[in-house]
């Protein structure tokens, strides 16, 4: 059918085929429009609306962002509070730790210094035991040398706690007459101490004693000697002990035979202490000591240039016969048989007996 109605009029009006193909172009335009522009609408819309996602997955994402560092920061946060907790704790620990190791160190050093205290206390009190002891000894052997020596005299040990040396040596003569007494103190320390002079001269007094002498090692700082009065008081070392008492015990001898010659003349014990201490007497002592040692040190050199000259004669002698048994052998050795035997050169049989042994 090629006709169409109008609208308006509700005519029909036939259609050409140049005119349907018009109406049919424009029908076909216009949809293609109508098509297009839906089309820009939709485009239009859609990237409107991917715009908005992406704005919309954007300001997610910045949200996401601020999230995990708030998140990180809160971590971080904590981590520096946990931190700082077992810093806290650590250092409490540790103080804790340095306290009881200080209290364990300080109760350590106690205990060593109370050990070290003790053991010096004990060390103190063995020292002081041996030297009580080492003293004893010399006492009981030196009062033995006396008793041994001087058999006519009373040697008798000061009882311990009483004022009066060590050992008391009453002098007696072959017929039992009291000469005097010699009071020893023995001293066993290193150093001299002045202090022993006036107190021996107190126990001197407490004895009745005539005598006083200090055996000792450790002389007074002016003495170059083994034997010395220093302040009214003899002085010897160990070794001549018996020597001085020797020296000194003659001399009370001889005082006491010359007060038993004189007569009335004040009191025996005032005319021998007087003489005792006298000038005369010390140079008497000292002159007699002075002449031990000159005698002790000649015989020394004397032993002394003997052995050197004998030793000297020796090695001239063993060098002599050295020299002659090697003349007698350079002899034999052209002579043979016929070379005399030499006495003193030539082993007897019993020597080569004993070679062959």
């Amino acid at each position: 059918m090629n006709k169409i109605k109008c609208p308006k009029c509700g005519e029909e009006i036939e259609l050409s085929d140049a005119f349907k193909k018009d109406i049919e172009a424009t029908v076909v335009a216009d949809l293609e429009k109508k098509y297009s522009d839906k089309k820009k609408e939709s485009d239009e819309a859609d990237r409107k609306e991917k715009q908005e996602l992406r704005d919309q997955i954007k300001e997610l994402l910045q949200q996401i962002r601020e999230l995990t560092k708030a998140k990180d920061n809160a971590e971080i946060e904590a981590d520096k509070k946990l931190l700082e907790k077992e810093k806290i704790i650590r250092e409490e620990a540790e103080k804790s730790a340095d306290e009881k190791q200080r209290l364990n160190m300080s109760a350590k050093d106690k205990t060593i210094n109370d050990l070290k205290k003790a053991l010096e206390d004990a060390q103190r009190k063995a020292n002081q035991g041996s030297q009580q002891l080492q003293g004893e000894v010399l006492e009981l052997d030196f009062e033995k040398s006396l008793a041994e020596t001087f058999r006519d005299d009373d040697i008798e040990p000061v009882a311990k706690g009483t004022k009066g040396g060590d050992i008391t040596q009453t002098v007696k003569s072959p017929r039992g007459i009291v000469c005097g007494v010699m009071l020893w103190e023995i001293k066993r320390t290193k150093n001299w101490t002045e202090g022993w002079i006036p107190k021996l001269k107190t126990d001197l007094r407490a004895a009745k004693a005539n005598i006083p002498i200090i055996i000792t090692v450790a002389m007074p700082k002016e003495s170059e000697r083994d034997i010395v009065q220093h302040g009214g008081v003899w002085i010897c070392k160990p070794n001549m002990a018996i020597i001085l008492a020797t020296l000194l015990r003659k001399s009370l001898l001889d005082a006491g035979f010359q007060k038993a010659l004189a007569q009335n003349k004040g009191t025996k014990a005032e005319a021998l202490y007087g003489f005792v201490t006298s000038h005369e007497f010390v140079q008497q002592i000292e002159s007699m000591i002075e002449t031990y040692q000159e005698m002790a040190l000649q015989v020394t050199k004397e032993r002394t240039a003997y052995e050197k000259l004998w030793s000297q004669r020796e090695k001239q002698a063993q060098k002599l016969l050295l020299n002659t048994a090697n003349i007698v052998g350079s002899m034999q050795g052209y002579l043979g048989s016929a070379m005399p035997k030499v006495k003193g050169l030539e082993l007897t049989d019993s020597d080569e007996q004993l070679l062959l042994k």
